[in-house]
């Protein structure tokens, strides 16, 4: 099992926490305060030890939360029976949104899938409808851990990925959303942030200098490329966005690349099997 970066779990502990702080929708069948007590007692502790303010979350967090509802939401409605939720961390949607005749798949590293699944006990919320599964996206099959967790790929499903792809390799981004469209039929769909630099820049570079400059060289962010490689890695993987130009997205932090100051952005990416 890959040893995970100590900034990337504060990171998730902070998003966690993030959440919880705004006023979310629900379906009819869905608790709307499962978010708060599902992190309750939840700490987001950085590096060196310390507690790390959730502050700074909020500004990304505040547009990229409700658009990935909508999409919960928009599938529910249009009868998609399954939702897969890729780096699911501490995130409520399969609480908030529970629906009849929706099973929900939330897949984390083991340990965050324990800690989840110890909650949703002390909660004693109804999880019928949710599938926890254990999975390192660096090195195990998404379509294995799908299929063991009883996904089926005969019907359509909502794929999330938000906030994760930043996190992995471009390779292992390459194949999960190879993997993901194998167990992908008709009506399905696939959502992700992907994080966007000018076209004229060079991603490696970008990735090395958000790395040294930001983080000492310790930094969790590794797939940062412009927006044309992202459609062609949707393409090549087997996914289509219907809308190519139409751009979402929010500014996520700036940083100086070879002597200019560079925007990098998070975009919403959509696309369809």
């Amino acid at each position: 099992m890959t040893q995970e970066n100590p900034l990337l779990t504060m990171i998730r502990e902070v998003c966690a926490l993030g959440r919880a702080e705004f006023e979310r929708p629900s379906t009819a069948e869905g608790d709307p305060d499962a978010g708060r007590a599902l992190v309750q007692g939840l700490q987001a502790i950085d590096p060196g030890g310390e507690p790390s303010a959730i502050s700074l979350s909020l500004a990304l967090l505040a547009p990229r939360a409700p658009y990935f509802d909508q999409l919960v939401l928009d599938a529910i409605a249009a009868g998609v029976p399954q939702v897969v939720n890729l780096g699911a961390g501490y995130d409520d949607r399969a609480l908030r949104f529970r629906h009849s005749g929706v099973t929900f798949f939330d897949l984390d590293l083991p340990d965050i899938v324990a800690d989840k699944a110890r909650r949703l006990h002390v909660m004693g919320t109804d999880t019928a409808h949710l599938a926890l599964a254990a999975m390192d996206f660096h090195t195990d099959d998404v379509a294995e851990v799908l299929a063991r967790a009883g996904h089926d790929a005969h019907r359509p499903t909502l794929f999330l990925a938000e906030h994760l792809a930043l996190f992995l390799e471009p390779g292992d981004v390459a194949s999960l959303l190879a993997r993901l469209s194998g167990r992908a039929t008709a009506g399905s769909t696939l959502a992700i942030t992907a994080e966007v630099h000018p076209a004229d820049l060079d991603s490696d570079l970008v990735v090395s200098t958000v790395d040294d400059v930001m983080f000492g060289g310790a930094g969790p962010l590794h797939t940062i490329q412009s927006r044309d490689a992202w459609l062609a890695l949707f393409e090549k993987t087997g996914w289509r966005i219907d809308n190519p130009d139409e751009v979402t997205a929010v500014n996520h932090f700036e940083v100086t690349v070879a002597d200019r100051p560079t925007q990098i952005q998070t975009q919403f990416l959509t696309a369809t099997a």
